[in-house]
Parts: C-alpha cells; sequence; structure tokens
C-alpha cells in the first residue's frame, strides 16, 4: 500500500518552498500546491517533475478539492489569521493530517479551541505551529518538566535569536507579527488559560554566559504543555531581546499596552493592521539562500509550586527557517510513515512522544546544549 501523499500548500512561498525543497532532499516527493500554475510548475520542474495542484485561499473550493482522505496536508499560506481557516477546513473535511508552519497567537487559539474538537469527531490530527514557533518550547518544556520530577508544575521557556536582523524576516513572518503585537494574548496560569496583552510580563534567562531580557508572548506551549503534563499549573513563553537595548523592553511593554486598548477602539484596529502589514509589504522577503548563518537558543525552566528552580534545558541550532522546513519535512514524512498519535488539536509531544520529537528535532538541526550549573 502507498504511503499517503503530502501536499505543500503555499509551496512557492518563502517557507514553502524551504519545505518543499527540503522533503524532495529527503527523498520524498511532495504535491506542490499554490496560486500560481506558472510558479509551481517552475518548482515543479526544478526538484525533479512534481505534481502539482493550483489552489487558491480565495477560491475555498479549490482548497477543499487539493485534499484526499489520509493525505498529509502541510500549510504554509500565511498570514494565518487571514489566509489559515480554508486549509484546517479542508483537512477536517478530508480526514486528512494537518500541519501548519504559524507563529501567530490567535490562529494558534482557534485551532485549540474551535477546530480542535470537530477534527477529533472526524479523526483528523491538527498539528499546529509546527515549526521554530512553538516546537523547540515544547521539547525543552518537555524535557525539563521530565527532569524536574513530579512536583514540576511551572515552566517557563524562552526563545532567542542570534546574528540576524529584520531584514531576513520573509513578508509573511514580518504581518504576522504586526498582527500578533496589536492582537489580544493569553497566558496559562492556575491551571487555566488566561487572556493577556503580548510582552506583559518580562524576565531574563542565562543565555551564552549572560542575562538576557524577554518579554511575554502567547505560545502553542500554553495549550500543548498542560495536556501532555496534566500536573502544570503555569506555563509561560517569553521572545528574547537583543542584549544592549537599554529600556526597550519595558517601551516595547508600554507600547503593546497603547496598542491592545487602541484597538479596542472601533475601526482602529483594523487601521493600525493594514498600515503595519502594507509597511512589512514594502520591505519584500529575503533572497532564497540568505537567511543561513543564524543561530537559535532555547532555554525552558521547571519550578516548583514555591517557585524554587528544579531543572533547566538548553537547546542550540540553525536559523528558524531552516528549522522550520527540517522540522516540518520531518514531521510530515513521520506522519505519512507511521501515523501520529490521537486526533484532534494536538502538540508536538502527543502527537509524536518526547523521544521521537527529540530525535525530529536533531535531524531538523536543534540540538541539546549541557550548560553548566551557575554555583
Amino acid at each position: 500500500m502507498a504511503e499517503p501523499r503530502i501536499v505543500v500548500f503555499g509551496a512557492t512561498g518563502y517557507t514553502g518552498r524551504l519545505v518543499a525543497e527540503r522533503l524532495v532532499d529527503l527523498g520524498s516527493r511532495p504535491v506542490l500546491a499554490g496560486r500560481s500554475q506558472a510558479r509551481l510548475d517552475e518548482l515543479a520542474e526544478r526538484l525533479g517533475g512534481l505534481e502539482t495542484v493550483r489552489a487558491d485561499v480565495l477560491r475555498q473550493n479549490s482548497v477543499f478539492a487539493m485534499v484526499e482522505e489520509g493525505d498529509v496536508l502541510v500549510s504554509t499560506v500565511g498570514p494565518f489569521v487571514k489566509w489559515g481557516e480554508p486549509a484546517v477546513r479542508a483537512a477536517i473535511s478530508a480526514g486528512a493530517t494537518y500541519l501548519d508552519s504559524t507563529g501567530e497567537p490567535r490562529f494558534v487559539r482557534r485551532v485549540f479551541e474551535e477546530f480542535g474538537p470537530p477534527a477529533g469527531r472526524a479523526g483528523a490530527p491538527l498539528l499546529t505551529a509546527m515549526g521554530y514557533d512553538y516546537v523547540p518550547g515544547a521539547l525543552a518544556g518537555g524535557l525539563a518538566l521530565e527532569e524536574g520530577g513530579p512536583g514540576a508544575v511551572r515552566v517557563d521557556v524562552g526563545y532567542y535569536a542570534f546574528g540576524q536582523g529584520a531584514a531576513s524576516l520573509s513578508g509573511g513572518t514580518r504581518e504576522s507579527l504586526v498582527g500578533a503585537a496589536l492582537e489580544r494574548n493569553f497566558a496559562y496560569r492556575g491551571g487555566e488559560l488566561r487572556e493577556e496583552r503580548a510582552a506583559a510580563r518580562r524576565r531574563s534567562f542565562r543565555v551564552k554566559g549572560r542575562d538576557r531580557p524577554g518579554v511575554s508572548i502567547g505560545g502553542a506551549e500554553h495549550f500543548s504543555l498542560p495536556r501532555a503534563y496534566p500536573r502544570v499549573r503555569e506555563v509561560n513563553v517569553y521572545f528574547g531581546l537583543p542584549a544592549g537595548l537599554g529600556p526597550l523592553p519595558r517601551a516595547l511593554q508600554a507600547g503593546t499596552l497603547a496598542g491592545s486598548f487602541a484597538t479596542r477602539v472601533p475601526g482602529v484596529g483594523g487601521v493600525l493592521r493594514g498600515a503595519g502589514e502594507r509597511g512589512v509589504r514594502m520591505i519584500g522577503s529575503p533572497e532564497p539562500g540568505t537567511t543561513s548563518g543564524g543561530l537559535s537558543w532555547v532555554v525552558a525552566a521547571a519550578y516548583d509550586a514555591e517557585g524554587s528552580p528544579l531543572s533547566e534545558v538548553h537547546l542550540s541550532g540553525d536559523d528558524a527557517y531552516a528549522f522550520t522546513a527540517g522540522f516540518l519535512a520531518w514531521a510530515a514524512r513521520r506522519a505519512a510513515s507511521a501515523g501520529v498519535e490521537g486526533a484532534g488539536a494536538l502538540g508536538p509531544v502527543d502527537a509524536f512522544g518526547l523521544d521521537a520529537l527529540e530525535r525530529g528535532c536533531q535531524e531538523a538541526g536543534l540540538e541539546r546544549v549541557r550548560v553548566p550549573v551557575a554555583p
């Protein structure tokens, strides 16, 4: 019996192209799906004569038509808050396995809370945020909780990137960041999800020999880690800021506070989002191959109910786009060959198990770093 098809939706975009190339490098022959038949044909020929399917989120019937029962659908069409829904619904309708590359808190929440229940009834696994956002934090957090033992009820995760700036971000990523900064975010405290603006809190982690600040964000870990570890009562996720910024972290907190109030005024939120998205589109996406050379670093720390530290895990590896492409390719191939555990909205620990997840991250270029414990 032939393995299920792997369909890469948004294959001619920046992230989609990287995923498709990685899949081919690993020996798969994915189906390439997207809006422009000419661009699909060009990419398909370059990658060895792959099958193509024309699909456009503005023509939702075409998105439903591209997915068949048992397929593994990898969606890279962002911003996901604007364009992501048709692919999720198509996967649920077909009973396909769904993966995406989003990092947008609002969309992550929709997948878990809105789309997860019908997907569970349909037997369709939904694996959202299966790239650098937010797989490394799930792995680091899971390892820290395992090593912290049964008393570990809180986990803090920090994401740091070195050697890359805003010019290395794709246009879709920058548009997503604009939306995420203006939308309401969330946190997991007291054993429940709570609404919270982006950058509401700040803390520092010891990374590469220095204390490095970060501000709070809504991540998939807020959903996935409590499901995998029901004893967990608090999950915090932080976006690391470069060193030497002086008062910028507090200024960023103030800015997101002002933005969160402004977006509650009728019409203002749409104006701010529209202006921000138009601005980032003027910059354009990076050229192929220009995002390499960066370094990613993820840290997770587990604590007991009194706030005493129990364990700390550090992961380090390639830049975010390289990891995203590598892990999505690994996860798609794993889902096609061996399936995933469960249906509905799943986190990476639920779907693959912690040991397999660690191997998948290693194959994608992210490995554990043993950091000496400070005396």
